[in-house]
């Protein structure tokens, strides 16, 4: 069990460095960014599938009995998975990779930008 909680830890940290660090595009310039924020991504997938049993068991009791610091965590994760979600998603939209023809490509940025400021 000690082994699988500093797993976690590392696997946390990780992301909570790698998101930071993609924030400021300054400091990472454009394509590394990319790359960083398609692996955050990937790693964020991850950690949902380590932790998919417990996504499972508290989703089926979250209006029954479980506590109340399950019901919060359960909240903030879901929270944080929409805002991953969403500027994965821009992200990849406006990303060099696709090259997409967008006429209202401003708002896309915008979208990006302040769905990774919410989160």
């Amino acid at each position: 069990m000690k082994n699988r909680s500093i797993i976690n830890w590392s696997i946390d940290a990780l992301l909570f460095i790698s998101f930071i660090l993609a924030f400021f595009l300054d400091l990472t310039g454009l394509s590394f960014h990319e790359w960083l924020g398609a692996g955050v991504a990937l790693l964020a997938g991850y950690h949902l599938l380590l932790h998919w049993a417990w996504v499972k068991s508290v989703t089926k009791r979250f209006f029954g009995k479980t506590s109340s610091q399950a019901r919060r965590y359960y909240v903030l994760d879901g929270t944080i998975l929409v805002g991953f979600i969403m500027f994965s998603v821009t992200g990849l939209v406006i990303s060099t990779w696709f090259k997409l023809p967008l006429t209202n490509y401003i708002t896309w940025v915008d979208v990006h930008v302040y769905s990774s400021i919410l989160t």
